[in-house]
């Protein structure tokens, strides 16, 4: 099955929360893509963080057993797509794989502010933004 890769910085909000909310929306059987989420700069193993899991679970998406991994070039080269949360994501990774430029996007045409370190208020703001982009990739990719 290809794959849709969410990309964010450490893997332990923003990407996670797409990766469920796109799983809770029955992405997966809709568009024919396996859901992952990888982070630019995180190490792997890193569960999501309380409030993203919070926010997540509030809009239907489980993401208590996440765990963080890297973006490594192998995962890059496999993705069907690799979807940013900010535009600052997706200017590097088109550095980091040019080979790969065309199948990066942002999710949104406006950055999702990272509510790492904020209150779950934050984080229900930043979900209901990828709610919304999640849906609307959903609604583009379905067969």
């Amino acid at each position: 099955m290809d794959k849709i890769v969410f990309i964010c910085t450490g893997n332990t909000c923003r990407s996670p929360m797409a990766e469920g909310l796109f799983r809770a929306h029955n992405g997966e059987e809709k568009t024919g893509l396996a859901a992952l989420s990888a982070g630019m700069y995180t190490s792997d193993g890193l569960p999501a963080s309380g409030n993203a899991v919070t926010a997540a679970a509030e809009l239907g998406a489980d993401i208590t057993s996440h765990r963080s991994r890297m973006l490594t070039p192998e995962l890059a080269r496999e993705a069907k797509y690799l979807v940013c949360m900010t535009g600052a994501h997706y200017d590097r990774l088109c550095e980091l794989f040019p080979d790969c430029a065309d199948k990066i996007f942002t999710l949104l045409p406006e950055d999702i502010s990272d509510p790492f370190g904020g209150d779950l208020a934050t984080y229900r703001r930043s979900a209901a933004e990828i709610d919304k982009g999640v849906q609307a990739v959903i609604k583009n990719l379905s067969r």
